[in-house]
């Protein structure tokens, strides 16, 4: 294997690529760290062929995505990354089911990835759902706590949720913003004026968009959270909320790997841990992923 260190580097250097959750939003010298050049792209759990004489690698983890369901979209799942044992398995999550169900962990060698929540609570850097908190990440960068009264959720390697209401005509909170997106709230209160559902958080991977319903006149979902495409820096975007005369579903969270999908019945989150929206039905999240490096 190659000595990654470059000249003038010492060997500490190699291991403080920790981006926080104050500067992920614009972070976007993820491409090849440390200049490796990436190897592989994995998308599902199995074997992995590692050629001979390559005994360490650099592992990027995403854990797939919360799933949405009536009044709750999924939060964003985890990230993790860092230098691990080259090892033939690993585990890819795959994204909660449209039932509510959290999304699956990621796991490649030492590092390891949360899912998202929904109606169970994430871990290991999964943003919250279900106007839950957000989790703690691989390296302990604490999770956000979920909004009140109304409210945004906060920050944190995964963000909070928002939290809903009840009032007509007031949006539902928005998912904290983080590594990990936490989901966007419902609006549900009854009356003649405009519902909207909570935007999903914005990071990495982006948190599902909140449902709207029981406006007698217009209920507009919420965006899903964008996400940053490790491989080129680009955004990857949420998908827009639908509008309905009676259930406006929220956008899927935008994943590391694919942008949130727009959906009547709530859109599902992108490749690489996006939440899914909130609707009737509900939408899944979106699978997890690994790249490795060397």
């Amino acid at each position: 294997m190659a000595n990654p260190i470059k000249r003038g580097e010492s060997g500490s250097q190699v291991s403080s690529w920790n981006p926080t959750a104050s500067n992920v939003s614009t972070y976007t010298s993820l491409v090849n760290p440390y200049g490796l050049t990436l190897r592989k792209t994995i998308l599902s759990t199995g074997t992995v062929a590692i050629p001979d004489g390559i005994t360490f690698v650099y592992a990027i983890a995403v854990g797939g995505g919360g799933g949405g369901y009536v009044n709750s979209g999924g939060g964003a799942g985890g990230v993790a990354w860092g230098w691990t044992i080259a090892t033939s398995s690993c585990i890819v999550g795959a994204g909660g089911t449209s039932s509510g169900g959290a999304g699956g962990y990621t796991r490649y060698g030492n590092v390891i990835a949360g899912g998202g929540g929904s109606f169970t609570a994430p871990v290991l850097g999964g943003g919250g759902g279900n106007s839950g908190a957000g989790s703690t990440n691989y390296y302990g960068i604490p999770g956000g706590a979920v909004g009140t009264s109304g409210s945004k959720g906060t920050s944190g390697a995964g963000a909070g949720a928002g939290s809903g209401t009840t009032t007509n005509g007031v949006t539902g909170g928005a998912g904290g913003d983080g590594i990990s997106g936490g989901m966007g709230a419902s609006s549900t209160g009854i009356g003649s004026a405009t519902n909207t559902g909570g935007a999903g958080g914005n990071g990495l991977v982006g948190g599902g968009g909140g449902r709207a319903s029981n406006s007698s006149t217009s209920n507009v979902g919420g965006a899903g959270g964008n996400g940053i495409n490790i491989l080129t820096g680009a955004i990857t975007t949420g998908g827009s909320g639908s509008t309905s005369a009676s259930n406006g579903g929220g956008g899927g969270g935008a994943g590391v790997a694919g942008n949130g999908i727009s959906g009547a019945l709530g859109g599902a989150g992108g490749l690489g841990g996006g939440g899914g929206g909130s609707s009737q039905g509900g939408a899944t999240g979106g699978n997890g992923i690994i790249y490795l490096y060397w």
